[in-house]
């Protein structure tokens, strides 16, 4: 298996990866530390921020900021080699997944699809970041069974958002339709819900629209009563 990096990025590695993104304009900031690493271009950097994505959530928002703002200055054919040697390209997948949320330029869609064509998904699920959270903790417990469709897309399991602009701290994905369907059943199995109700349980990820969506097309679920006091639960099952 080809991997660009040789073990799990040291402290310092990463202050230096952050430095070297920040020469080229990345949201980072980072010390020119000593590393055993010699990207040549902006494309062999970034398939190495790649590659370190999976030890440092941090990178997500940051790799995701600076390909939006510069994904015109790459070279998505000489990108598209280095990520052969990448061990997850996936990694780097799910960061310009993110970033087709959050940009509606059709040419950078394109580019982003000729990057994504052809690599395939992961066939058995991984959790995205390694060691993102203790297994017993709080946050862990809230996030078990969930996942946000740029994860699924690839074949991970995640649900950090990543943040699309510092100023505003506005964040960019939405859970999966798996992920959905199942967290309106467990509400329905519990009591009758609303509407905004259940846009808070998805975190807001997803728009009314969208959410009203989900609830007329899933079959298990019936309304009573009509607009804001609209109250869902599960059908009666057919005799």
């Amino acid at each position: 298996m080809t991997s660009l990096i040789a073990h799990a990025p040291t402290e310092h590695e990463l202050e230096r990866l952050y430095f070297e993104l920040a020469q080229l304009g990345a949201p980072s900031v980072g010390n020119k530390r000593k590393w055993s690493y010699s990207p040549k271009t902006k494309e062999e950097l970034v398939a190495l921020a790649g590659e370190f994505l999976r030890y440092d959530p941090r990178l997500l928002s940051i790799l995701l900021q600076f390909l939006l703002k510069s994904w015109r200055a790459f070279n998505p054919l000489y990108l598209r080699e280095k990520m052969t040697q990448m061990r997850w390209p996936q990694a780097l997948l799910v960061v310009l997944e993110f970033g087709k949320a959050a940009c509606s330029d059709s040419e950078y869609r394109y580019w982003v699809e000729y990057l994504m064509a052809g690599w395939p998904r992961l066939q058995v699920a991984e959790r995205f970041f390694f060691d993102a959270e203790r297994p017993a903790s709080r946050i862990a417990q809230r996030r078990l069974g969930r996942n946000l469709a740029p994860y699924a897309r690839w074949g991970f399991v995640g649900t950090e958002l990543p943040i699309v602009d510092d100023k505003t701290k506005r964040t960019v994905g939405r859970y999966d339709a798996v992920t959905r369907k199942r967290l309106l059943l467990d509400m329905a199995h519990a009591r009758p819900f609303s509407l905004s109700e259940y846009l808070a349980v998805v975190d807001h990820s997803i728009s009314r629209q969208q959410a009203l969506h989900d609830l007329k097309s899933n079959q298990n679920l019936t309304v009573a009563g009509h607009g804001r006091g609209a109250r869902w639960l599960l059908s009666e099952p057919r005799k």
